[in-house]
């Protein structure tokens, strides 16, 4: 081979001596690079194509070039490989054979590829190791491709990590299930293979769920049917709970036309607890959005006819309503902002006095979070006070003002309203709304109940509830 450079050549063993003698025409017309050592690891020879993918002509017999003509190798993780630690070292000091190994090679002119070599020693007569042969071709498009797969792959494997989803193939000829990792995790399995026997099915899917199940496999399953196949169902985990999924798919069938036979369903499932969950809540909020509604209506419709009740001012009559139902709604968006999970006590208050004389009450107590009935019936109660004030009572008067007070009296909580610097009080003449609520509406919505005391500096009202 005219590239190669001959330094200077050594006595051979018979076995070499051979290799030495073939025709270079014929190596040369190799498609793949073909370099043989001797066992010093000195090359004795090497075709065309060797010289072609290492960028340059191999010298034999040299020393400097031992084992490999290549100006660079690395391991594909990017590691130098140094000469002595190179397969073929190895292969000529243990006699082992090296099948598709794969390395990147750096060239002279900086050029770099992927090489994929297979190494065999050479043995002499008496089973000695006398060389080795190093035959390689250039795969980089393939290990290129290769990558590209494993990257769309983890792409994928992340994306369906990432929507909860997870493959499956369901064979008819065995009736056996292969999972991928991240359906094995939805369905609750230790392994990928899972069979699909009547004991199996029994234990991994919900009994309520099997009828529509395998109603849907059927449909799938029928020759002049469309193939598609979707359900959704709950399989058992491991723990013993319960796990919604969606799954749908493909059915693969054999031949065509109306004698068309299914041989297996490929397809993928979706983790579907979290939207079962929320549309269980959502069931739960309606529900209760409609008892709450309904509440408030009656509430409303309660607080009209009691105030008309016997009303000889209609316009004194709607001012009244008006004022009790934006109480009644300040309330309502309080217990919004926290999700009707409840409010704080003296933000009640504070809400429920804010129309009235600002400046002239004085609210103390303990940080303390009441339920939402508590909330709206001391919020109406609390309106009724400060509207009798504001009429006859302390806020009638320009210095007159209002304390409330509140605090737990073992599992009660004790409210109450203490007016003073009004005008002198006297007791009312009739029992209006406001008394009623007061006397008979915390005793049945609280469990407690209210004392009103008309005392002539001021009127008291002590509120007791169950908390």
């Amino acid at each position: 081979m005219s590239e190669v450079l001959v330094l200077h050549e050594a006595p051979q063993p018979p076995l070499l001596r051979s290799l030495l003698d073939l025709d270079q025409a014929l190596l040369d017309a190799l498609p793949m690079g073909v370099c043989v050592c001797d066992a010093a690891g000195l090359i004795i020879r090497a075709n065309r194509k060797a010289a072609e993918l290492w960028g340059r002509a191999p010298r034999l017999f040299d020393p400097t070039q031992r084992y490999c003509g290549a100006h660079r190798i690395e391991k594909l993780s990017g590691e130098s490989i140094e000469r002595e630690t190179m397969p073929i070292a190895r292969s000529l000091r243990t006699g082992e054979s090296f099948q598709g190994l794969e390395a990147w090679v750096e060239n002279p002119d900086g050029r770099r590829w992927v090489s994929r070599a297979w190494i065999e020693p050479l043995l002499g007569d008496s089973g000695e190791i006398v060389g080795a042969v190093n035959f390689f071709q250039d795969v980089t498009r393939v290990h290129e491709t290769r990558e590209m797969l494993a990257r769309q792959q983890r792409t994928f494997d992340l994306a369906m990590v990432a929507s909860k989803m997870g493959t499956w193939r369901y064979t008819l000829a065995d009736n056996i299930c292969i999972y991928d990792e991240n359906a094995q995790r939805l369905y609750g399995l230790k392994e990928a293979r899972f069979l699909h026997d009547e004991a199996g099915v029994k234990e991994k899917f919900h009994p309520d769920d099997m009828e529509v199940m395998w109603s849907q496999v059927a449909k799938a399953l029928k020759p002049d049917g469309d193939g598609r196949y979707e359900v959704e169902y709950r399989v058992k985990q491991a723990d013993g709970s319960w796990r919604w999924l969606s799954a749908w798919g493909l059915v693969e069938f054999e031949g065509e036309g109306p004698h068309r036979r299914p041989i297996a369903i490929a397809g993928a499932s979706r983790d579907l607890t979290e939207r079962k969950g929320a549309q269980d809540l959502e069931r739960l909020l309606v529900n209760e959005l409609n008892h709450r509604v309904k509440n408030t209506l009656a509430t409303v419709q309660s607080i009209t006819s009691q105030t008309l009740r016997g009303a000889t001012d209609l316009d004194a009559a709607r001012r009244a309503i008006e004022g009790r139902i934006q109480s009644l709604a300040r309330a309502h968006d309080l217990l919004t902002r926290q999700n009707w999970s409840g409010a704080d006590l003296g933000e009640v208050a504070a809400r429920a006095t804010a129309p009235f004389a600002g400046g002239r009450f004085e609210l103390s107590g303990p940080a303390l979070q009441v339920s939402p009935r508590h909330a709206l019936v001391l919020s109406m109660a609390l309106h009724e006070l400060a509207t009798n004030a504001a009429k006859y009572g302390a806020l009638s008067a320009p210095g007159g003002r209002v304390e409330v007070t509140w605090a737990l009296d073992g599992a009660s909580l004790v409210l109450r309203w203490r007016e003073r610097d009004g005008p002198p009080v006297a007791p009312p003449k009739r029992r209006g709304f406001g008394t009623r609520l007061l006397e008979q509406g915390l005793a049945r919505e609280l469990g407690g109940g209210a004392a009103l005391t008309y005392a002539r500096d001021g009127v008291v009202c002590e509120i007791t509830a169950e908390m």
